[in-house]
């Protein structure tokens, strides 16, 4: 454990912003490739690009686990899987009635007849793969890093929670790129930091990683499923239109995003209270 703690809080965030911008700097080189594909509404290929690009991402944040002691096999085995999977109740909820108000929001006309499975299972996988990743590297390496130098330090490990939780958030800053509009990338950072304390607050008290990259999927699929059951038509119809129409207020969308996250900062706070001192385990 002797390498890490001579680590610095420098090297953990440089070392998490690197692969972020890693990821993204992939994912431009892919828009640019799929760009005609992706402008007639197919994004099959980029799915499963991304995906393929996120494992190989996932690989190398695991090989930075294990050179920094940090790599708990135990976690990413069954063992604690079912704790986490039930701690996770309230994302199946918000995943449900995330793809019901979109599916609500939408003309029935632009959807699919008869979806490809095959497109479905593709989307999965972006799904799934994105989960992992971002718990790979933000609750396997970020918090596991900083709880070890915060051994010593009273509820260490819940401040490493923390920590790991505004790590993560501020990373969305980077959507700024895509999207110049502040407030709706604000709210995206407020929303990474609440339900990445929840999924932070799943990982400690199961002690497995595979379960909240399951919960962290699960969220995501409850939107990347549109890829799959929306028409080519009807997507490329959306990507070409830069500002949607919406007569809602900016405050208004704001406050609605934030309300209906805060649950799972109340859920967090709540499984915080019985969270004690993580230990570091044998690492491999």
């Amino acid at each position: 454990m002797k390498a890490l703690t001579e680590r610095s809080y420098g090297y953990i965030v440089l070392t998490t912003l690197v692969i972020f911008l890693a990821l993204g700097a992939a994912s431009s080189i892919l828009q640019n490739l799929f760009a005609d594909r992706i402008a007639q509404g197919y994004l099959m290929e980029y799915c499963l690009s991304t995906g393929a690009v996120q494992m190989v991402l996932s690989l190398l944040v695991i090989w930075i686990m294990k050179r920094n002691r940090l790599f708990y096999k135990d976690e990413f085995t069954n063992k604690g899987l079912c704790k986490g999977l039930k701690l996770g109740w309230l994302a199946y909820i918000f995943a449900v009635l995330l793809f019901t108000l979109n599916y609500m929001g939408q003309d029935k006309a632009l959807f699919v007849v008869s979806p490809n499975p095959l497109h479905v299972l593709i989307v999965l996988f972006s799904a799934l793969t994105t989960g992992f990743f971002e718990e790979t590297l933000v609750r396997g390496f970020v918090l596991n890093a900083i709880n070890v130098k915060l051994l010593g330090v009273k509820d260490g490990t819940k401040k490493a929670m923390l920590w790991s939780s505004a790590i993560f958030a501020l990373a969305h800053f980077f959507n700024l790129v895509m999207n110049p509009n502040f407030l709706p990338v604000f709210a995206n950072v407020v929303q990474a930091f609440m339900i990445g304390l929840y999924l932070s607050a799943i990982y400690v008290r199961s002690e497995n990683l595979i379960a909240p990259s399951i919960i962290h999927g699960a969220i995501d699929f409850a939107s990347f499923i549109f890829y799959a059951i929306l028409s080519p038509q009807a997507l490329s119809s959306m990507m070409a239109t830069a500002q949607p129409e919406n007569n809602t207020s900016p405050i208004v969308s704001f406050l609605v995003q934030m309300a209906i996250t805060v649950p799972f900062l109340m859920a967090a706070f709540s499984m915080m209270k019985n969270v004690g001192k993580k230990m570091p385990k044998e690492a491999v």
